[in-house]
């Protein structure tokens, strides 16, 4: 092998083609989710384990596995609309809690310890990018559900809400196995996905 020309660099003729552009969108089913801010972030966010063994003093190829896959997309948000707390708080519902002023409308979290129903999962989570081509890419989760989400605000700007949301796998779906992934990476050579 002989040693590359200095200096090194990625330049190549050919410029880059197949960028991702802008900030991307997040789709609930066909609908985008609420106005964002500061773009979104996908994580596969999987766990491998090499198979080990005495003498063994360095990693070995073809003795790795995924043990564990939890696939993560986040983002901020900046509107907490009725419908989009029931995004944020899966299993919420409405209420009606003494003491409440008059006129108000009022949304609780579903309680401790009860199990989720099918219908508190988000269905068809989509990240959604444009590509430099005018075609798209989307990182999709058949079954979703947010995990975490917090509140923030601060003098002289909008309220900001960073919400995280989890793939989960959809056990429903025939032929499923419980080490298939939840999400899949697609692309659009049309100008819509």
């Amino acid at each position: 092998m002989t040693a590359p020309a200095a200096p090194l660099s990625s330049w190549t003729p050919t410029l880059p083609s197949d960028v991702i552009v802008d900030s991307g969108v997040l789709y609930i089913g066909a609908t985008p989710f609420s106005a964002h801010t500061g773009g979104l972030k996908f994580d596969p966010t999987r766990t491998q384990r090499q198979v080990v063994f005495d003498g063994q003093r360095t990693p070995i190829a073809l003795l790795d596995r995924t043990v564990e896959m939890n696939a993560v997309l986040t983002g901020t948000i900046l509107e907490l609309s009725p419908a989009n707390f029931m995004v944020v708080e899966p299993g919420a519902h409405t209420s009606s809690q003494p003491g409440s002023p008059p006129g108000a409308s009022q949304m609780q979290p579903k309680a401790g310890s009860l199990m989720y129903a099918a219908g508190d999962y988000l269905t068809n989570v989509r990240a959604i990018w444009q590509r430099g081509d005018y075609s798209y890419v989307q990182i999709r989760f058949p079954k979703a559900i947010c995990t975490k989400w917090d509140l923030t605000s601060v003098d002289k700007e909008e309220g900001k809400i960073a919400v995280t949301i989890e793939a989960r796998l959809d056990m429903t779906i025939s032929g499923q196995l419980t080490g298939n992934p939840a999400w899949v990476i697609e692309y659009y050579t049309a100008a819509t996905p």
